[in-house]
């Protein structure tokens, strides 16, 4: 049950349940009082019975008028109430007919049987009740009437005061007993989760990341605790990039101070041999000049494609977008490389290819991409004549290119690392000619930058394959879904 339908049924009862049981309160107490008051005097009450019955007996006469059996019926009634001080009798104007015993002359009797109509009149403790049948008067006289007075009764107001004041202690403990109950059943759902809340942020403020709330009440706070759980995992997984990309960090520094350090040594090396004379001959000294301009162009092509990779890594590097038909503009690319890369021991051959498939792309980059993965291949070929496979594919809204070499390969784990920037297979970096492991990374970009990706698998018969994904050219704009 949610918060605010709990919240609408707590106001709910908190009006009804006081209000029932305060109606209830006040209808017992009035009908108590009129049970009360009713029977402070059986005489009273039985008078007005007896009222009823006289009533009945004058009906029954005025139908048939005999005397005898009036003087029958009233004798039963006599008899019948011998041990009350209530009496039937009937006169004929003033005068007694019948019985002539228990016959007592009183003011009040007197001014009953003056009058003409059906009355009654009470005075001290007597009351008289007249009906009129033919010529007879019947009268029903009760000589220990007690008739109650409300407004005079000091015992009327004592209990109307004492229960005045249960009634107020009552409906006080009604709306105390209501509160708490409805307090335990709307707060207790709220502050119950609202703890859990609470200990799960502790749980994140002390470090403890990977605390999740197990919440499954079907109520507001379900999607707050589903939402908590997702900032706890996003805050997780910003903190374990950081970690990463701290250790990519200080592995770049490594790997930029390793990769600058081994040329430079190189040069100062060749030039002290140069100053302190080692160098002695035309020839020695030539040499020497054309390693230290070798090894200054090796800085400067570390120097220029980590400025590259920067640029590309923040999205400043422009690229100049063109309509591309990938089918001949790679089958270019491999014609106008196959002597170059011929005479350095890879032979490109070309596989598979696309015809009138376009993409949008940079193709100064494009070509870039490629060849970085052919120089990848030859400094790492380990045959005296490697071989590289390219193919082109469509796939959807997407064109696949794959560039495969016979190479060693690599391993399982390095396959997710080959495109991290200064990431090489030889860890100790013992092997400075084998590149700064810039050129895979540089790739990545700029095919990121493209809207395609790049991923690498090894090929069962050995070798190692790049896959590159770009989005085909689609109604005048690179389809990418």
């Amino acid at each position: 049950m949610t918060i605010k339908k709990r919240l609408f049924i707590s106001n709910l009862l908190m009006i009804a349940i006081p209000a029932i049981l305060g109606l209830i309160m006040v209808g017992g107490t009035i009908f108590g009082v009129m049970e009360i008051m009713g029977e402070h005097d059986p005489n009273e009450k039985f008078f007005y019975e007896s009222m009823d019955k006289i009533n009945k007996l004058t009906n029954k006469w005025s139908e048939n008028m005999n005397f005898d059996k009036m003087k029958e019926d009233i004798d039963k009634f006599n008899d019948k109430n011998k041990d009350r001080n209530i009496s039937l009798r009937v006169y004929e104007g003033q005068n007694l007919v019948y019985p002539l015993s228990n016959a007592e002359d009183t003011s009040i009797l007197d001014t009953a049987l003056a009058k003409n109509d059906n009355h009654m009149l009470i005075m001290d403790n007597v009351a008289i009740y007249k009906e009129t049948v033919g010529k007879y008067n019947v009268v029903i006289e009760d000589t220990d009437f007690t008739h109650y007075n409300k407004e005079n009764s000091k015992v009327y107001d004592r209990v109307i005061y004492t229960l005045g004041i249960v009634m107020l202690f009552l409906v006080i403990a009604i709306i105390l007993f209501t509160n708490r109950f409805l307090t335990s059943f709307v707060f207790k759902r709220i502050i119950t989760p609202l703890e859990t809340l609470v200990y799960g942020v502790h749980q994140i403020r002390d470090g403890n990341l990977n605390y999740y709330i197990d919440y499954n009440e079907n109520d507001e706070f379900q999607e707050i605790c589903s939402d908590f759980n997702e900032m706890a995992k996003r805050l997780l997984d910003s903190v374990k990039a950081r970690q990463k990309d701290e250790a990519n960090r200080k592995e770049l520094i490594a790997g930029i101070s390793h990769d600058l350090r081994t040329p430079l040594t190189s040069i100062k090396a060749y030039v002290e041999g140069l100053e302190t004379g080692v160098a002695s001959t035309p020839e020695s000294q030539k040499r020497y000049l054309e390693t230290i301009k070798n090894k200054t162009n090796d800085l400067e092509h570390i120097v220029s494609q980590l400025f590259l990779f920067s640029k590309l890594d923040i999205g400043e590097f422009p690229l100049y977008l063109e309509k591309v038909n990938i089918g001949k503009e790679l089958l270019s690319i491999a014609i106008n490389l196959f002597e170059e890369y011929k005479e350095k021991g890879l032979i490109i051959t070309m596989m598979e290819n696309v015809k009138d498939v376009y993409i949008e792309a940079d193709i100064v980059q494009l070509r870039n991409a490629v060849v970085n993965i052919l120089e990848n291949s030859v400094k790492y070929k380990n045959k005296e004549q490697g071989r590289m496979k390219i193919s082109c594919k469509e796939k959807d809204n997407y064109v696949e290119i794959k560039l495969e070499d016979n190479g060693p390969g690599v391993s399982e784990e390095a396959l997710e690392k080959l495109f991290d920037v200064f990431y090489r297979t030889d860890p100790s970096r013992s092997n400075p000619s084998k590149g700064s492991g810039l050129g895979l990374s540089i790739t990545a970009k700029i095919l990121e930058q493209l809207g395609g990706a790049i991923k690498a698998e090894n090929v069962a018969e050995g070798g190692l394959a790049i896959i590159m994904t770009l989005p085909k050219y689609i109604n005048n704009k690179s389809k990418n879904n």
